[in-house]
């Protein structure tokens, strides 16, 4: 594996990017979506719910919120997120990840998986791992970003231009999203639900409206995957004048901030 290999494997990791995600990508990106997974999925009463990549626990705290006495476990293969989930009120952390999850089968009456299935190499046997851990009858819901465009990601992408060409930068973005193609499309997680033997296998998705200063949505992306396979790219004085250009470019352009809408793909399934 050379240099740049290692550095994209390391990239993977969101170790040192939960700051960021908890104060700016969660409130401002995740919550509402993640609410909008926990009600596709209505956990009953008590339920034993599993939050799988649970990041800073946008998932766990919804659940939490929505289903009476409800136990919450919320799963991550960064410890940094972990520590950002456990501020964030979520008492029951666990460090791992998919598609070998730290549990015995049968142990959960939901799982829940919020844009994590795009992040790993094999989703099928992710799901499969999922189901595996859950009781009969019970339900697992996942969400992806669908795909999209508008004149900020332009924006940003015609900076980040200036500094690697389209093509790298895929190959690069593709290491740290392996599965974006399939699941950034109409029914791409409810097909994948289906194929791992899921039944009532539905979809539930919905648009959303998002909100933020320039300097919000530039962090944002910079700790995404996106920004992140970018950096890994460029040596540290690059990165700096890409940042510095960046934001030169994009406060002159949006002087009032940032708004702009994304679909959520949802698909729910029983065990």
């Amino acid at each position: 594996m050379n240099d740049l290999e290692q550095r994209l494997r390391a990239a993977r990791s969101y170790d040192g990017a939960a700051e960021t995600y908890e104060r700016v990508n969660a409130p401002r990106l995740f919550d509402e979506p993640a609410r909008a997974l926990v009600g596709a999925v209505a956990p009953s009463p008590h339920a034993r719910i599993l939050d799988v990549g649970c990041g800073t626990g946008a998932v766990a705290r919804a659940a939490r919120a929505r289903v009476a006495g409800a136990h919450v476990v919320a799963l991550d293969p960064s410890i940094d997120m972990l520590q950002a989930a456990r501020r964030g009120g979520i008492d029951a952390v666990v460090n791992g990840s998919l598609p070998l999850l730290p549990f015995a089968s049968g142990s959960f009456d939901t799982a829940l998986c919020a844009f994590v299935l795009t992040h790993v190499d094999d989703p099928d046997a992710a799901i499969g791992d999922m189901k595996r851990v859950l009781r009969a009858g019970g339900r697992l819901g996942a969400s992806a970003w669908a795909a999209g465009d508008d004149e900020f990601f332009t924006a940003w992408s015609q900076v980040v231009a200036n500094y690697v060409d389209a093509e790298r930068m895929s190959r690069a973005s593709n290491v740290l999203l392996p599965g974006e193609a399939r699941f950034s499309r109409p029914n791409g997680l409810a097909e994948a639900l289906a194929a791992c033997g899921l039944s009532e296998v539905r979809t539930h998705d919905m648009d959303f409206t998002f909100q933020l200063s320039v300097e919000e949505y530039i962090e944002g992306r910079e700790v995404c995957a996106a920004g992140r396979a970018l950096q890994s790219l460029l040596g540290e004085k690059e990165w700096e004048n890409f940042r510095r250009d960046v934001r030169a470019a994009l406060a002159a352009r949006f002087p009032h901030g940032v708004a702009y809408s994304r679909r959520v793909y949802i698909a729910t399934g029983r065990c």
